[in-house]
C-alpha cells in the first residue's frame, strides 16, 4: 500500500495539466526482497541489498536517471546501493532533516520501525543539523511495530487512539514534530485526521522526487504545519 500511495503522491503533487506533462516513472514492487528490519537487528542473515542492487539496475536499464525508494529502512543501505547501480538515488532521511532545519525545528520525535530507530539512521542525520530527536519507550514502540506489520501492512484498522498515546508520549519529551520515518504511518496519514506538528517523510521523499523531475504544486511546498 505505502508504494501505491507514493505513486498517488507523485502524481498529485506535480503542475502538470496535461498527461504529457507527467513525470516518466518506471516503478519495480518486489516484495520478495528480504524484510530489512530483520536483517538490521541481526534476525536474519539474508540481507535485502543484493535484491534491491538487481531492481535498481533493472530501472536503470528502463531509462531512470533517478532512484526513490518509499522504504525508510531500506535507506540504511543508501550509500551502497547508490555506488553499484551508479544512479543518483533520492535521500529521504537527509532531506526530511533540510526540511526540518529550513523551518527551524530543533526538536523532534521519530516514529518508525525497529530497523530504522536501531541503526540510527535519522538520528545521526539530524544531529548533524542540530536537531535533537526523541524515540519511544520500549512499551511505545512496540505499539507502533504492531501497527506497522500486523495492521496497516495486514490491511487492517489502525487504532488511532493507541497512535495518539505514542505521539503524545514524544510531545511531552519536547518534540516540536513527530516525524512519521516509516512509509506505513504515512498511510495513518492519509487515512485520519491526525492534526499538526507531524512531518511525513513519505511526502518529503515525494516532493523532493517530483522537484528534481518536474514541477512541484505549490501547496506542497510546505510540509510541516504547526
Amino acid at each position: 500500500m505505502a508504494t501505491a500511495y507514493f505513486m498517488q503522491l507523485l502524481t498529485q503533487m506535480s503542475e502538470a495539466r496535461t498527461d504529457q506533462e507527467h513525470m516518466e516513472i518506471y516503478m519495480i514492487s518486489k516484495p520478495s526482497i528480504p524484510d530489512r528490519t530483520n536483517y538490521i537487528l541481526g534476525k536474519s542473515v539474508q540481507s535485502p541489498l543484493s535484491e534491491m542492487i538487481w531492481t535498481g539496475k533493472q530501472l536503470k536499464q528502463l531509462g531512470a536517471g533517478i532512484l526513490a525508494i518509499p522504504c525508510i529502512t531500506a535507506h540504511f543501505f543508501h550509500d551502497e546501493l547508490q555506488d553499484e547501480v551508479g544512479l543518483p538515488v533520492m535521500n529521504a532521511v537527509e532531506e526530511t532533516a533540510v526540511c526540518l532545519w529550513n523551518r527551524g525545528i530543533k526538536h523532534v520525535g521519530i516514529l518508525a520501525t525497529e530497523g530504522t530507530i536501531q541503526s540510527q539512521i535519522f538520528q545521526r542525520v539530524l544531529e548533524g543539523y542540530g536537531i535533537s530527536s526523541e524515540i519511544p519507550d520500549k512499551e511505545m514502540q512496540q505499539i507502533i511495530t504492531d501497527m506497522i506489520y500486523h495492521d496497516i501492512k495486514e490491511g487492517k484498522t489502525v487504532d488511532i487512539e493507541r497512535f495518539g498515546r505514542v505521539s503524545a508520549e514524544l510531545n511531552e519529551k519536547g518534540a516540536q514534530v513527530v516525524i512519521l520515518a516509516c512509509t506505513e504511518l504515512s498511510l495513518i496519514k492519509k487515512d485520519f485526521p491526525i492534526g499538526t506538528g507531524y512531518l511525513d517523510v513519505m511526502e518529503v521523499l515525494a516532493a523532493k522526487t517530483v522537484q528534481k523531475c518536474g514541477r512541484l504544486r505549490a501547496e506542497y511546498r510546505k510540509l510541516i504545519t504547526l
